[in-house]
């Protein structure tokens, strides 16, 4: 009777242990336990020079989850979005100087970690004219 006893509680003291490493929720039978959100992280360097780009604006979403996140690179030029949903989501690179880029749509999983590098290119600049004369020369007005 004692071994039956102490097995009682043993099994009552599994089950409570149970429900607290679970956030105090217990499973229902079939479920799945909550799944991890994905992250997507890397480095951001010149197309030209190959050296970090700092401050460079990425932004994350996710059009069918109403899912935004937003970060900014450092001095190494490195990124972190985590959190992030599964499904596709839409990545974008943005720095005054530089061409703003629009990563294809990443097909992210749960419990997935993506590494991208990126290479940005350098907005090309308008012919500048010092000189309204020089301006008349070329046609412009």
């Amino acid at each position: 009777m004692k071994l039956f006893n102490a097995l009682l509680i043993s099994a009552s003291l599994l089950a409570s242990g149970a429900t607290f490493a679970n956030n105090g929720t217990t499973p229902k039978p079939g479920s799945e336990l909550p799944k991890e959100d994905a992250t997507v992280h890397g480095y951001v360097v010149d197309a030209t020079t190959k050296k970090p780009v700092a401050g460079v604006t990425v932004s994350a979403s996710h059009q069918k989850k109403n899912f935004k996140k937003e970060v900014s690179t450092d001095a190494s030029g490195y990124f972190k979005l985590d959190d992030m949903p599964s499904g596709e989501v839409l990545i974008y690179f943005d720095k005054k100087g530089y061409r703003m880029l629009k990563k294809s749509p990443l097909v992210l999983k749960d419990k997935t970690v993506t590494k991208l590098t990126i290479d940005l290119r350098e907005e090309e600049m308008d012919t500048v004219y010092e000189h309204p004369v020089l301006r008349l020369i070329d046609g412009i007005f």
